[in-house]
This record gives C-alpha cells, structure tokens and sequence, in this order.
C-alpha cells in the first residue's frame, strides 16, 4: 500500500511545478520525498511520513485534487492519503474496504467462478484498454449475459493511449459497437452507470456542458439524465427486453449486493 501512496504522490510531483503559484512551500518537499528512494518501500520513516502529510493537507494540494481528472488521477488517492498513518505501521493488514479502494486495471482476461444464491457462475474480467479489445472476439461464446461499466465522471477525460480520445465518447461508442454485435442480438446486457458520487462532485468545478454543448440543463440530476440518454442512445438498435440500466457507485458494497442480487435472479429466470 505504501508503494501505491508514493506513486500517487509522485504523480503529484509531476504537476506540483506547474502550479507553484499555489505549492510555494510543499515543492520542496514534494521533490525530496520523490528523491528519498531508500524510503520508497516498506514503512515510511516518520520524517517521510510526516512530509507527505503536510502536502496532503495544504489548501493547494486540495485544488489540484478537485481538478485531479486533468491528469487522470485515481479517486481512491484521497483515501489512501487520509488512512496514512493506519496504512504505515508494521502490522498492517489491509481490510475489505482497503482491497475495494486499491483500483488495479484488468489486464488481458481474467476467469473468476463463483457463487450466490446456491449458484456458481463463471465471470470473464476482460481489460477495457484498446490493446486488450483484440482479445474479446476469443470470449463471445457461450455468453449468458454482458456487464458493461461505464464510469459517468470521466466526461471531461482523455484515453491514456492517445492523450486525445474523450473516455466517454470511447465508452459509448464501444457500448454501441457491442449492442450491435451480432453474436450478442440475444444477450442481455447489464449497464452500469457508474462512480455517480464522483459524478456529483465534479459537475460544480468542471461543467459538463464544456464537454458536452448540446447539454443544457441545470442540475446534478439533469446533468446525470442527458448521461444516461446518451447510453440509451448506445443501444437504441437493441430489444429494450435485452438490457437494464442502473446507476450505481461500485465501491458502495451494500448498493452492489443490492443491484447484483437483483441482476443474477434476472439471469436466472432467463435461463429458465
């Protein structure tokens, strides 16, 4: 965990210099802990530990972070940063909550079976990068049904591939590109509109309407609606009997089990 915590931090180092302005008396510090490489791993000395604590909790350091999606930061970085001193000590055990915040991107396929309700299912995790996409033709057999993630936040947000692609326009068009699919005219899919809450938050600082000019309404709830048409839209071709839409916030474990429960009794009945 704190491996993760230095390069959230190092990231920050990236970026701190560009707004000195605001971090005069951190980026000094910011820079020493990057340079600290014998402290970069294991525990933290108190000194380093101390360092970190202080940029997190300057005002300036609250700035940048309300703007963190303009360089893609993660928004689990505030909770790692704030449980700081529970994290850096010698019997650490990570909880639920911990793993749960710890975002580590699927890479290729990963095959997970389980069971709820008295039921096994197989779940194939595929990586939604570009690279990854290639592979998905090998996984369309045998599909009982899709879930598909789409983070809400990230309307004002580039691909890591290109620097240039909007994150939400890709995730659209890929939900489209699916929906039309021809292996799946008889798959159900299962749309998650997710990270609502981060959603909410970034509405009052970055406008969706800078985004997106054909958005015109006036609060967060508009806002998430012209959202969720705009997903509507992704699967207009599709029987509306072969998909179900749920706004969600996928770190909130009770509202999952809530959601899921009700998904997998769906697909069990469909199986039927």
């Amino acid at each position: 965990m704190n491996r993760y915590i230095l390069f959230l931090l190092e990231l920050f180092g990236l970026v701190l210099p560009a707004f000195f302005f605001i971090f005069k008396a951190q980026v000094g510090r910011a820079q020493s802990i990057i340079a600290d490489e014998d402290n970069h791993y294991g525990l933290f000395s108190p000194d380093l530990a101390e360092k970190i604590k202080s940029i997190w909790q300057d005002e300036g350091m609250k700035q940048l972070y309300a703007i963190r999606s303009t360089f893609n930061l993660n928004d689990s970085v505030s909770y790692f940063l704030n449980n700081l001193d529970k994290i850096n000590t010698p019997d650490y055990k990570p909880t639920e909550r911990d793993l749960i915040m710890s975002y580590v991107p699927t890479c290729g396929v990963q095959n997970v079976v389980f069971t709820t309700s008295n039921q096994s299912f197989q779940l194939f995790d595929i990586g939604g990068q570009k690279i990854d996409r290639r592979k998905w033709a090998t996984q369309y057999e045998g599909i009982d049904a899709i879930f598909f993630c789409l983070a809400v936040s990230e309307y004002d947000q580039v691909m890591n591939e290109d620097m240039r692609t909007n994150r939400l326009d890709d995730a659209l068009q890929l939900l489209e590109q699916i929906s039309e699919e021809p292996m799946f005219a008889t798959t159900p899919i299962y749309l998650f509109l997710n990270e609502v809450d981060v959603f909410y938050e970034k509405l009052n600082i970055i406008p969706l309407n800078k985004f997106k000019p054909e958005y015109t309404g006036e609060d967060p709830e508009d806002a998430l609606d012209f959202i969720e048409s705009l997903a509507y839209g992704a699967l207009a071709k599709r029987d509306k009997s072969l998909y179900r839409v749920y706004r969600c916030i996928a770190i909130d474990t009770p509202m999952m089990a809530e959601i899921l429960a009700t998904i997998f009794k769906d697909i069990m009945k469909r199986k039927k």
